[in-house]
């Protein structure tokens, strides 16, 4: 048996019924959804690079018996917020041969040209991070910030 559709005011039965969308109503939806779609675009492309906005300078290295502590500070030289900062300390040897890393993660949020002041602290150092040739490389390793 097949379905039958009349009209409600005549009583003729309708036997083409067609209900798909027309072009001009195509017209309003896509920049709609285009409009959706920005956010994911602008989180994807958009996003800033931590490593070319964030420079790390001043810093020092505190030794002493049983920890070594790495002083310095971070500047924001770009126009976002940058949140979640990670900081890591390379040492290499007098031959330049790697021999440890450290990283601290900072828990404050750095403004748009801005600085903060970081500390990362190795407890128990071995003996080649104590040592006055050791070549110590910090850089920042990462970081977020939000898009919007």
């Amino acid at each position: 048996m097949l379905a039958q559709m009349k009209c409600s005011n005549c009583g003729a039965e309708m036997s083409n019924f067609n209900m798909s969308w027309g072009w001009k109503n195509y017209l309003v939806v896509l920049p709609i959804m285009l409009l959706g779609f920005l956010p994911l675009l602008q989180m994807t492309f958009f996003k800033g690079d931590v490593t070319k906005e964030l420079t790390v300078s001043d810093v020092q290295r505190r030794s002493s018996d049983r920890s070594v502590e790495i002083v310095g500070l971070i500047t924001n030289k770009g126009n976002r917020t940058w949140s979640g900062v990670t900081i890591e300390a390379e040492f290499f040897d007098a031959s330049g041969a790697f021999v440890d890393e450290a990283t601290e993660y900072l828990r404050s949020d750095i403004s748009a040209n801005a600085q903060e002041h970081f500390k990362v602290t190795i407890l128990t150092p071995s003996a080649a991070l104590s040592d006055p040739g050791t070549k110590m490389v910090v850089k920042v390793a990462g970081g977020h910030t939000s898009p919007f």
